[in-house]
């Protein structure tokens, strides 16, 4: 059961030990009777207010709302840090898993944004089986028409944008990534948008495989494999040195192609990551014609 700010406030105060009058600024930011009446769940106070009452006692916004959902994260809050941290459209089994505990949230509550965030899991496994943007663009295509009309993205359309944004091409996908990369830089020290970032240089990378585009990748390729370093995104991290082991085999670094892709592959199998992995090795042995499960069989006959 959510408790109500008031009431919050008020314990929060008394666990500070921090009077009415010093959480009011002298009674400057609101009236000693407000205070009290907010306190006391009589009142609702304007949002102004509210944040800078918490603000007075070193209080995010996020823990407030942590605190006033009983600790806990609601179950709508949940699914999108699950979608968040799916990893790859490769992950059959963890997008599978996701999308049916998002229909079953779907059956006794409304909610536009996961129903858009259900269209974006469908498109993937549409991608992952035909390996073909026509059907999956066509899932998604309703989520871009509603928020190529915004004049800004929050957060949350930047997750949505973030994770379709390979399904377009041409003058689309160019429109999206500007937009996307402006509002990226614009709110990235922001909760998790830094992790998007990384998200949206790696379809783009995918983006240009696809349309054999990838040599022309490889800066993009570089920073996503610095900046998912650097953000311990360690699936994406390896999911990215996997296209590098790709890009360095298709310039003629055949050597140093193989040993990367080598050591990605042993990585994914020993963190049990065997959706992306697969995909992974299906892609290599298109690319090489090499097998690649004996490039990691002493690992496997190991484990």
């Amino acid at each position: 059961m959510e408790k109500d700010f008031g009431s919050e406030l008020k314990e929060i105060r008394a666990i500070l030990n921090v009077s009415q009058k010093e959480i009011s600024d002298d009674f400057n930011l609101i009236s000693k009777s407000s205070l009290q009446r907010i306190e006391k769940s009589e009142q609702i106070p304007a949002f102004d207010v509210a944040m800078k009452l918490i603000n007075r006692l070193d209080v995010r916004a996020d823990e407030m709302e942590y605190r006033l959902n009983n600790f806990s994260i609601s179950e709508k809050e949940q699914l999108i840090m699950d979608f968040r941290d799916i990893g790859s459209s490769a992950n059959i089994t963890g997008i599978n898993h996701l999308l049916k505990k998002m229909n079953a949230f779907l059956e006794k509550e409304d909610s536009d944004y996961i129903s858009s965030l259900v269209l974006i899991l469908r498109s993937l496994l549409v991608f992952q089986e035909e390996q073909n943007f026509t059907n999956a663009r066509e899932i998604v295509k309703p989520v871009w028409e509603i928020l190529e009309k915004r004049d800004e993205w929050l957060y949350k359309d930047m997750l949505l944008i973030a994770n379709i944004i390979y399904m377009f091409d041409g003058t689309t996908f160019e429109t999206m990534k500007k937009k996307l990369l402006d509002s990226i830089q614009k709110n990235y020290h922001l909760g998790t948008v830094n992790k998007l970032y990384v998200v949206t240089l790696m379809n783009s990378v995918l983006y240009m495989k696809k349309t054999d585009r990838f040599l022309e990748a490889e800066y993009e390729l570089e920073l996503a494999i610095t900046h998912a370093k650097k953000q311990k995104e360690h699936v994406r991290h390896l999911d990215a040195l996997s296209l590098k082991a790709e890009l360095l085999w298709l310039k003629g670094e055949k050597d140093n192609a193989v040993e990367l892709a080598k050591k990605t592959f042993a990585r994914l199998y020993c963190l049990e990551e065997f959706d992306i992995l697969k995909d992974n090795q299906e892609d290599w042995e298109k690319l090489t014609g090499m097998d690649s499960k004996e490039m990691i069989k002493p690992l496997t006959e190991f484990m």
